[in-house]
């Protein structure tokens, strides 16, 4: 059997803050997938990983959907086009029921990523997460495009904002949908249809862990906890900055390394000053992966507070406590969705309630005290990671699938 061509249909890439599609798309092309990589948008100025120039897979963009080439491809005149006006036809009808504000642009896209999937002779395309990349994937496929399969994540399932209906058409199209941990696969089963919800399938995200592990020669930092992520709602910093307000008021002279930038870095910076904190937690903005990595060999603690936003939204299976795990630092977390099932329920890290400065202060001051403890948990959480999160199984068994649904270019 010949080897599927694959494309990744993505909104930007590549995107700092979306290691793990950087990381599966590596993985992919060291398992021999033949791929490209369409981004529906110019990519954001910002750093990139260093792991970005292995990537060998040609990118390209899919800015100019202003371009009229797609849709003269209905008026041809001849039978094909025939049959892609009558298709056309058949899916504005019916998709114009969601009443999806970017549906006009949507069918555009599609047009366009038809074209291209052509062109390029794509036999089966995957998307991550199930919002606009995966309605155009969905589109093109009922127009005569190939098959494509999508990996949901949090905010495509979870905000308030989510079509049930419209989500079960996507999932139900689909030759499968992977999602990440199995909090999201009983989400699904609640709001999906039934014929949808038998098309999904849980498969960890994985890590690279010939990267993420521990560093035995690297001396850690004493009372340093570290916070890997964006500056947005669900990653819950104000509970991390109140919870290290508390450590102050007990004596414990803890600093903190927030990494990462986002929509909330001016209130977070504004929250820190008011708990007279500046002297004590550093912003460092966005760091490359070889910067973050550095910075999990000699941190104490990592404590990602996580926690449910206003409208629905958020974190599945967080990548950055994944890579903490890898690398031997112990963990502090919330019961949210998937966080769970990454720290063993409590046995390869700590779980905290939801938006409890308090109770994440105590579990920070345990840690931050008790070495023999923290040993214990690194050890832990590095089996854990080891057992669970082994991005090159994760890569193997996806390409598995894709080699199952793949249909040759041409093939009806």
């Amino acid at each position: 059997m010949s080897t599927p061509r694959v494309a990744y249909l993505l909104k930007k890439f590549p995107r700092l803050s979306e290691t793990f599609v950087l990381n599966e798309i590596l993985q992919q092309e060291r398992l021999g997938t033949d791929l490209t990589v369409f981004s529906r948008r110019p990519a954001d100025n910002e750093p990139r990983h260093p792991e970005f120039a292995r990537l060998k897979a040609r990118i390209e963009m899919m800015a100019a959907q202003d371009s009229m080439e797609p849709w003269l491809d209905m008026f041809a005149g001849d039978e094909e086009a025939r049959r892609l006006l009558d298709r056309f036809g058949a899916l504005v009808r019916e998709l114009s029921a969601y009443h999806h504000a970017r549906m006009p642009g949507l069918f555009a896209e599609a047009l366009l990523f038809l074209r291209k999937a052509r062109e390029n002779s794509i036999d089966h395309v995957h998307v991550h997460f199930a919002t606009d990349s995966a309605m155009v994937a969905m589109i093109a496929q009922d127009l005569g495009g190939p098959g494509y399969s999508v990996t949901a994540h949090a905010k495509d399932i979870y905000r308030s904002t989510v079509n049930p209906g419209l989500l079960s058409r996507v999932v139900e199209r689909s030759r499968f949908t992977v999602t990440v941990c199995d909090a999201n696969v009983r989400h699904l089963r609640e709001i999906l249809t039934p014929a949808a919800f038998a098309r999904v399938r849980r498969l960890y995200n994985g890590v690279d862990l010939e990267l993420f592990q521990p560093r035995p020669g690297v001396e850690r930092d004493a009372m340093h906890v570290l916070c890997v992520a964006r500056l947005v709602e669900k990653k819950g910093f104000p509970i991390l900055v109140d919870a290290l307000s508390i450590l102050r008021q007990r004596g414990i002279p803890a600093r903190a390394t927030f990494v990462g930038e986002g929509e909330d870095r001016a209130r977070i910076e504004a929250h820190i000053a008011q708990s007279g904190l500046r002297d004590a937690v550093t912003l460092t903005g966005a760091l490359d992966q070889d910067a973050v990595r550095e910075l999990l060999a000699r941190a104490t603690v990592m404590c990602l507070p996580c926690v449910i936003g206003e409208d629905g939204n958020r974190d599945a299976l967080p990548t950055t406590l994944i890579e903490a795990l890898a690398s031997g630092l112990p963990c502090i977390s919330t019961p949210v969705t998937g966080i769970p099932e990454i720290l063993g329920h409590g046995t390869a890290g700590v779980l905290v309630p939801e938006d409890d400065a308090p109770a994440t202060a105590d579990a920070l001051e345990l840690l931050l005290r008790d070495g023999t403890l923290r040993a214990r948990f690194a050890q832990a959480g590095v089996a854990r990671a080891r057992a669970f999160f082994d991005g090159r199984r994760s890569a193997a068994t996806l390409r598995t699938w894709f080699d199952e649904v793949a249909v040759p270019a041409g093939v009806v």
